[in-house]
């Protein structure tokens, strides 16, 4: 059966890119192995909890993301809690998401003194600095230590000396080169903002993130749950096979799936390496009374810390919806790129750590009477130094003009706003290459 596009994966990134060429008038089918659509970020309902094992909202407004989550009829409300927190030197600092940041007390004086310098430090790195090396050299050792840590962590579950700053956090990197300075940079691009365009801030989808999945995946042969790929493969005539239950063909191929898998449907022997860093999702939930959680989004782990936990999100705080009523849930980011064998621990020994960690920070005894464990294989991506080039061997293997494309966190991006704007980009070269 042919097609103008078949995309293989049904996660954002392919629902996304697929959504996006339907309305430029193409016939677009997509597949994936799993029954339903939503990828890594398939809701899963458990007690009366509602658990979003992925990302769990959206950052808006956003120019790609916005306008697609409209066309589909995807409503979203603000998030109830702004307010973050970070545990660090034993104790646990909150902080409102601005660039007032810097005179929290998340940094002591000396630190915000050095802060204060950065717009005089001389530009320029060595080649693909880490992010770490980044921000040291640009914030001074201790605010550089700290914030590299929380964007790592917050973003991959990675470990700032061995991601990227470049690929990782390309935004930032582009603020040194056009302004000479982080400060200037933002500065100028505070003045570029549109009057009346609010900054983004948390939305959470009307109902579950898989409602949105299914928004975006439409009906009847839009979407084929069910459909195990074994292979994709040129088929002498210009076109593109896709095997699996029955074969596809289409002019242009979009592999949304992880680099690994993408580079074996194309039968390639000696693939590309794309690191990632494996984490295990632990929900804990139980009588408000029982559970007591602050009023917010939730609380990142600093790097002078011991926990297994990166991260914690106060779910019924700012997602009231995902517990019932009366009850508290929290969910957390154990493992990554520092602490992988994390993962590997049994279910009770990872959830006991959990709760004796998140009452320690929290300095209550929390007594969780419902825990879930989800383990995430291979993983997050890790942009690690290197990472762009990567992706330039893989373009080289693959060019984009032979119909060939790749979506998904693997390599643009890891949040959602990123693959909705790696969709755009990929929407805008496809309907070339067929027109």
């Amino acid at each position: 059966m042919g097609f103008d596009v078949v995309v293989v994966g049904g996660g954002f990134a392919g629902l996304f890119t697929a959504h996006l060429l339907r309305r430029r008038g193409l016939e677009v089918v997509v597949v994936d192995q799993a029954d339903t659509p939503g990828g890594v970020a398939r809701t899963r309902m458990d007690d009366g909890y509602v658990l979003e094992p992925a990302a769990g909202t959206f950052l808006l407004p956003h120019p790609h993301l916005t306008p697609v989550l409209a066309s589909t009829g995807v409503d979203v409300v603000p998030a109830s809690g702004v307010r973050r927190f970070v545990y660090t030197r034993g104790r646990l600092i909150g902080f409102e998401p601005s660039p007032t940041v810097a005179f929290s007390p998340l940094l002591p004086v000396t630190a915000k003194a050095r802060l204060a310098l950065e717009p005089f430090v001389p530009s320029g790195g060595d080649g693909d600095e880490t992010l770490a090396a980044f921000l040291r050299r640009r914030l001074g050792d201790r605010a550089g230590e700290l914030i590299a840590a929380l964007a790592a962590r917050g973003v991959f579950a990675g470990d700032p000396d061995r991601l990227s700053a470049e690929a990782a956090f390309p935004a930032l990197v582009a603020l040194e080169r056009e302004a000479g300075s982080l400060t200037r940079g933002a500065v100028r691009r505070l003045r570029r903002r549109p009057k009346g365009v609010p900054r983004p801030t948390s939305h959470l989808p009307v109902g579950t993130m898989a409602d949105a999945a299914r928004r975006l995946a439409g009906s009847g042969d839009a979407w084929r749950g069910g459909f195990t790929v074994s292979a994709v493969r040129p088929t002498g005539d210009g076109r593109w096979a896709v095997e699996g239950p029955e074969t596809l063909t289409a002019s242009q191929v979009v592999l949304a799936v992880a680099p690994a898998v993408a580079q074996a449907l194309l039968g390639d022997s000696d693939p590309v390496p794309f690191p990632a860093a494996p984490v295990a999702v632990v929900w804990l939930g139980g009588p408000n009374e029982r559970m007591p959680i602050p009023q917010g989004f939730g609380y990142l782990a600093g790097p002078d810390t011991d926990l297994v936990g990166l991260g914690c999100l106060f779910e019924s705080s700012y997602a009231p919806a995902r517990a019932p009523d009366g009850r508290s849930l929290v969910k957390v980011i154990a493992g990554g790129a520092s602490r992988p064998d994390v993962v590997d621990l049994d279910d009770d020994v990872l959830t006991g750590r959990i709760v004796d960690e998140v009452g320690r920070v929290l300095g209550s005894d929390i007594q969780p009477d419902f825990a879930v464990v989800v383990r995430h294989r291979p993983g997050i991506p890790q942009y690690e130094p290197g990472h762009l080039a990567r992706l330039a061997e893989v373009e080289r293997r693959w060019p984009p003009a032979v119909g060939v494309h790749f979506a998904g966190w693997g390599y643009r991006g890891v949040g959602v706003a990123h693959v909705a704007a790696d969709a755009g980009r990929l929407a805008d070269r496809i309907v070339e290459a067929v027109r």
